[in-house]
């Protein structure tokens, strides 16, 4: 996770995803990524003596700090590369309040 002045940047490295196997959501003030990478079609007599990538179903989360707008989430995925984007609420400003006086 990489803060700016503007918000959060999360970069996740996932290769070989289909755009239907990919979930983003929020929960509980937390980031849950779901996604499900299928084994390739190996050929029938094939043995696989070491793959590099992990198959199967993908599930990451990460706490949301507190200063996050829930409403200005963005997920973008290219090169197998998911860029999640929350921009920041803006700071709360002191406001004075007037106190009526009842006599």
């Amino acid at each position: 996770m990489v803060e700016d002045h503007d918000g959060y940047r999360f970069s996740i490295e996932l290769p070989g995803l289909k755009s239907d196997s990919l979930e983003v959501k929020v929960e509980d003030e937390t980031l849950v990524i779901n996604a499900e990478r299928n084994e390739p079609a190996w050929a029938k007599d094939a043995q696989v003596h070491r793959a590099e990538r992990h198959y199967g179903r993908i599930h990451r989360h990460f706490r949301l700090p507190s200063d996050v707008g829930h409403d200005a989430i963005k997920a973008a995925y290219k090169d197998g590369v998911l860029e999640v984007t929350i921009a920041k609420l803006p700071e709360a400003k002191a406001v004075r309040v007037e106190v009526a006086y009842n006599n």
